[in-house]
């Protein structure tokens, strides 16, 4: 039976019932799991509601308060998340100053794929697109523990329940996190948040008819990207007389690799992390089985089992936060430092653009042919070039500035996290050892 009252015969079903809610509260998360909450009943779905959400790791610029967003609502179906995003605005350029729509991850990769391909952000470090919703892993669990339900003890059932709902919500709290952080990146930016496109995005109210890319678009961006690491293989000797752009490009390769390799390690503390929690469920499980073995010891084993199992919690939230406040963090920056080098690679693209013109130029003028045209086509590329390099210096040094408060800000976070996990974990240890000894 789940709490509402209604007969449950399967894991599916038990998805289908329990809607998880999640309130902030400080820097952290409670959740209350209710059935149905404030949605319909959707068969063959598993659906969590996110409520009053507050991003758990900012990254943005820092606003000036005359564009607000957030994401407000999440609901996440069986094959889609769709984000309900709230908007607050100052700007003459938006036809009104409060807004609601419910956008999908589909309609954010339109928007960063409008912002990437028009030429006059050339200049400009464009957020990094947030990764596409995986509940594959979710999918997989749920349908090994339904094969396996008839299997299963009520304690069992009970433990692994609790165990798939936590791990869907800290993956749907990762999803919705990044997806907010992207478009409070684009409103942060003096510039891109006065994109059409942006303003479509948050200003129509119905659906924008956006698709997932065919396999035609698919390999038509595989032989893009190819083309563009050929290109940037043969730009990678190009002669740079600016020492500025030198030193970026140089701190970015290495700054890249060394990212690279802080989010695998960070990636392997989580898993530690979250083995011990896996391993203080099993010590749970084996107690609870001995206080049923042997009535000599049952309420010492049933009560070890309770401390246990409340250990697992906190080790788990412990697990979720170093994932949310670090590796996400490192994963974030592999991307955003993707986004500043490809930022280098159009400049350095019109670099080269205007080297050839010269180029032409001396052509045209040692046949006395076409100089005027060759001329008017320098000059193009040259304010092109110098146009692209003025708002690259600015944009790079925004990135360094950013890039060092945000990871100070979150170290400071993951800190104060911590300290407050160890006390709670060492108050639940002193807890158990006291009520053991009472028995």
């Amino acid at each position: 039976m789940c709490e509402g009252g209604n007969e449950l015969t399967t894991w599916q079903e038990i998805y289908h019932c329990w809607s998880v809610y999640v309130r902030p509260y400080g820097d952290g998360y409670t959740r209350e799991v209710t059935p149905f909450g404030r949605i319909d009943y959707l068969l063959n779905n598993f659906t969590v509601l996110w409520r009053e959400h507050a991003s758990t790791v900012s990254l943005s610029d820092e606003n000036d308060g005359r564009l607000n967003v957030s994401i407000s609502d999440a609901v996440s179906e069986l094959e889609t998340v769709k984000f309900t995003i709230q908007t607050k605005t100052q700007l003459p350029s938006f036809s009104q100053h409060q807004m609601s729509v419910i956008r999908c991850h589909e309609e954010f990769i339109w928007l960063h794929d409008m912002l990437s391909e028009n030429p006059e952000y050339a200049g400009y470090i464009i957020p990094p697109a947030p990764p596409k919703p995986d509940f594959e892993e979710a999918r997989d669990k749920l349908t090994r523990v339904t094969a396996a339900e008839n299997t299963m003890t009520e304690e069992e059932y009970k433990k692994l329940r609790k165990e798939l709902e936590s791990d869907y919500l800290a993956l749907f709290k990762k999803t919705v996190a990044m997806h907010e952080i992207y478009l409070l990146r684009i409103a942060a930016h003096s510039k891109l948040r006065e994109d059409s496109n942006f303003r479509v995005f948050l200003e129509y109210a119905k659906d924008l008819k956006v698709r997932s890319k065919n396999k035609k678009e698919i390999i038509g961006g595989f032989f893009k990207s190819m083309t563009k690491n050929v290109d940037e293989a043969l730009l990678s000797g190009q002669k740079d007389k600016d020492e500025f752009f030198i030193e970026r490009r140089s701190f970015l390769e290495d700054y890249h690799n060394r990212i690279k390799e802080t989010t695998k390690k960070s990636e392997g503390l989580s898993a530690s992390t979250n083995g011990l929690s896996v391993d203080y469920m099993q010590m749970a499980g084996c107690l609870a089985l001995l206080s049923t073995q042997d009535p000599s010891l049952q309420r010492f084993m049933a009560q070890g089992a309770i401390t246990f199992e409340s250990l697992q919690k906190l080790q788990k939230r412990t697990s979720t936060d170093e994932d949310l406040k670090l590796t996400d963090l490192f994963k974030y920056y592999q991307r955003e430092t993707n986004a500043a080098k490809s930022l280098l690679y159009r400049r350095g693209r019109a670099l080269a653009d205007k080297e050839i013109a010269e180029g032409k130029l001396e052509q045209a003028q040692k046949k006395f042919k076409d100089i005027p045209t060759a001329e008017a086509y320098l000059e193009d590329c040259k304010i092109r070039f110098e146009s692209i390099s003025d708002m690259a210096r600015t944009e790079l040094d925004t990135f360094t500035n950013r890039r060092l408060e945000t990871y100070r800000r979150h170290l400071v976070d993951m800190s104060e996290l911590q300290i407050r996990h160890s006390q709670s974990i060492i108050s639940e240890l002193t807890k158990g050892l006291e009520l053991l000894k009472e028995l």
